[in-house]
């Protein structure tokens, strides 16, 4: 393999990985934002079971 071919396919990589990371970011918003909407709404059942 030439040296330019290897460089190529670590550009390559790095451009994946760099994909990848905003992917994982990403995710964690949503999964984060979903765990305190879960949050929320698991505390309006709580309340409500207070005054049963």
């Amino acid at each position: 393999m030439k040296e330019a071919d290897k460089i190529k396919d670590v550009q390559e990589l790095n451009k994946e990985v760099k994909d990848m990371r905003k992917e994982i970011d990403s995710m964690k918003e949503l999964l984060g934002g979903l765990i305190k909407v879960m949050m929320e709404h698991d505390d309006q059942f709580n309340g409500e079971d207070e005054y049963n």
